[in-house]
C-alpha cells in the first residue's frame, strides 16, 4: 500500500529512488553508470537518502509465505489531532502501515498478523487508544497485488536459514552478505546464495520504501462493492496502470486497492475505468495525504518450520 513521494529538492534523488525500487541492491558502480553520474556523487547522495530516513530498502514478502495469515484494513475516525493518534497506532507492533487520508475517516491502518485471536486483539488495541473514534474494519480474504509483488510461496519451501536471512532482509535489504552471514549464523557465500535463490524465485522482493508528504505523485484508495464472480473483476483491475495493491476483503467492500500516477487525471482515468465495468455497483475512493509508517519488517516464529539443532 506504499505511497510515493516526489524528492523535488534533486532530481539525482528521484532517479536514485526509481532505480531502489526496481532493485534495492543495486550496486554503487551500476547505479552510477545507469544515471550518468559518477560513483562518488551516487554514493553520496545514497548515503544521504538513507541515513535521512526518508528512504528505506527492504525486502518484501508475501505474508503468508511468513505465517501472517490474518489481515485487515482498518479505517479510523479520531475526536483528536490525528497526527497525535496516527503516532500511538505506528507504535504497534502488528500495524506496519498507517497513513493520513481525505474523507470522512482521516486515518488508513493495515493490521498484520497471525490468526483471528491476535487480529481482534490488535483491534481491541486500536480503539483503546486516545482518540480513535470508531473503527471500520475490512478482512482480506485475498492479497492479489501487494507493495512488491512477491510471490505467494508455501511455507514448507523455506527453511530455517531463509527465515533467519529474510528477518535481516525485511528490516535493511542493502544489508551486506557479511552482515548478513554474521546474523543468519552462515557463511557470505551461503548468504548470497540463499538470497539470490530467494529472489530469483520470487519469494522476496527488495525495493525502496518511501514516506512523508509526497507533492507531484498521487495516491487514491479506493473500495469496491460488486455483483458476480470477485475473482473475474480482480482480474481486469489487476492489470489497470497504476493499480500496485489490491485485495479482496469482507466487510463493506468486495474489493480493496491502491492506485498511484503522476498526474491526477491519470488516476481519475483509472477510476474511471473501474466504474465503467458491468459488475462494479459502488466505487468509494480516498486520498492519501502522508505516510505516517511503513514497514514490513515482520517475520513471526514459524511453528511449522523447526530450528537446526547444532
Amino acid at each position: 500500500m506504499t505511497t510515493p513521494v516526489t524528492f523535488a529538492g534533486s532530481d539525482l534523488d528521484a532517479r536514485i529512488v526509481e532505480e531502489l525500487r526496481l532493485d534495492g541492491r543495486i550496486g554503487r558502480n551500476e547505479l552510477a553508470e545507469k544515471l550518468g553520474v559518477s560513483r562518488p556523487t551516487v554514493s553520496k547522495r545514497l548515503n544521504a537518502l538513507l541515513e535521512s530516513g526518508r528512504v528505506h530498502v527492504v525486502g518484501i514478502v508475501h505474508p503468508s509465505t511468513i505465517g501472517l495469515d490474518a489481515l485487515g484494513h482498518v479505517s479510523v475516525a479520531v475526536d483528536k489531532p490525528v497526527r497525535q493518534v496516527a503516532a500511538r497506532i505506528a507504535e504497534l507492533h502488528d500495524v506496519p502501515y498507517v497513513s493520513l487520508t481525505s474523507g470522512p475517516y482521516p486515518l488508513i491502518v493495515e493490521i498484520r498478523t497471525s490468526g483471528a485471536a491476535r487480529l481482534a486483539s490488535s483491534l481491541e488495541r486500536i480503539r483503546s487508544i486516545d482518540g480513535v473514534q470508531e473503527t471500520n474494519t475490512l478482512v482480506y480474504t485475498d492479497l492479489i497485488i501487494d507493495i512488491g509483488r512477491p510471490d505467494k510461496v508455501p511455507v514448507t519451501r523455506l527453511d530455517p536459514l531463509d527465515v533467519r536471512l529474510l528477518g535481516v532482509l525485511q528490516d535493511d535489504g542493502r544489508a551486506s552478505y557479511t552482515e548478513l552471514a554474521e546474523a543468519a549464523r552462515t557463511s557470505p557465500g551461503t548468504a548470497r546464495i540463499r538470497v539470490k535463490r530467494l529472489i530469483d524465485d520470487g519469494v522476496l522482493r527488495i525495493g525502496a520504501l518511501t514516506g512523508g508528504q509526497h507533492e507531484t505523485e498521487v495516491a487514491v484508495g479506493f473500495g469496491i462493492r460488486a455483483s458476480g464472480r470477485i475473482s473475474d473483476l480482480a482480474a481486469v483491475i489487476k492489470d489497470l496502470p497504476g493499480v500496485n495493491f489490491l485485495a479482496s476483503t469482507i466487510g463493506r467492500f468486495d474489493l480493496l486497492g491502491t492506485v498511484h500516477a503522476t498526474r491526477l487525471e491519470d488516476v481519475v482515468s483509472s477510476l474511471d475505468t473501474v466504474r465503467a465495468l458491468r459488475s462494479v455497483l459502488e466505487l468509494e475512493s480516498w486520498v492519501h495525504f502522508r505516510t505516517v509508517k511503513e514497514r514490513y519488517n515482520n517475520v513471526p516464529v514459524l511453528s511449522t518450520i523447526q530450528e537446526e539443532t547444532p
